[in-house]
């Protein structure tokens, strides 16, 4: 499966609309996928932050299960209130926004952040840093700043994306790839010997997630709405 000269990826980028998700909270289903599109949080990072395995957040956001004994620590990883993660009431949190784009003060406490470098467009680790919370902490996580819509409507542009490079993905899990020569933020899809890309467009074909794309690692956590350095 190729993508044609007229309708690559990198092209699609630059033409995307931005897009905005409804809040959905009529199932618990529904408000745990935009709990978890708000954080920028995968399926995997989150079970490795709650403790919950993965199968159990796969079954919990596609509605084949109906609740789970451990909501506690998923609603606790995801910093949201538990009770509107298991029935709906109140708010989903009491902080809407909780970002850490900068390095906390010499006079505070670390607390729950941690660093990750920040990598160029041409894949080299760069002298900055990014902090972000502990819960998906590894020694494997690097961070990209996206100059232009992904075609996910998760990472549009101005996006900082943080991934883990030893994560494996799954189906809908968003990674970091190289295609055509190009590094953006592509939805992984089960199938074939080793899945495969896509975007939000049907109209673009999906490209198998070895032979024509350098995977480099799945998405554990955004930052949004940045300011960028000129």
């Amino acid at each position: 499966m190729s993508i044609s000269e007229g309708n690559s990826f990198p092209h699609l980028t630059v033409n995307t609309a931005s897009y905005k998700l409804p809040v959905m909270n009529k199932t618990l289903a529904e408000r745990l996928a935009y709990a978890m599109n708000e954080r920028g949080i995968s399926q995997g990072a989150l079970a490795k932050a709650s403790g919950v395995a993965q199968p159990t957040i796969w079954r919990l956001v596609k509605g084949e299960a109906k609740g789970s004994t451990r909501l506690v620590d998923i609603a606790r990883a995801l910093s949201i209130s538990v009770e509107w993660l298991a029935n709906g009431t109140g708010s989903m949190v009491s902080d809407e926004k909780m970002t850490y784009p900068h390095p906390p003060k010499n006079d505070m406490s670390l607390g729950g952040v941690f660093p990750v470098p920040i990598f160029d467009k041409a894949n080299v680790q760069t002298e900055d840093y990014i902090y972000v919370p502990q819960s998906v902490e590894s020694d494997t996580c690097r961070a990209y700043m996206l100059d232009r819509n992904s075609g996910c409507s998760e990472a549009p542009a101005g996006t900082v994306v943080v991934v883990d490079t030893a994560e494996h993905p799954g189906n809908g899990d968003l990674v970091y790839a190289l295609v055509n020569d190009f590094y953006s933020v592509y939805r992984f899809v089960d199938g074939g010997p080793h899945g495969y890309l896509s975007v939000d467009d049907d109209r673009v074909p999906l490209v198998p997630a070895v032979k024509e794309s350098t995977m480099i690692g799945v998405v554990v956590f955004l930052l949004r709405d940045l300011k960028r350095k000129k």
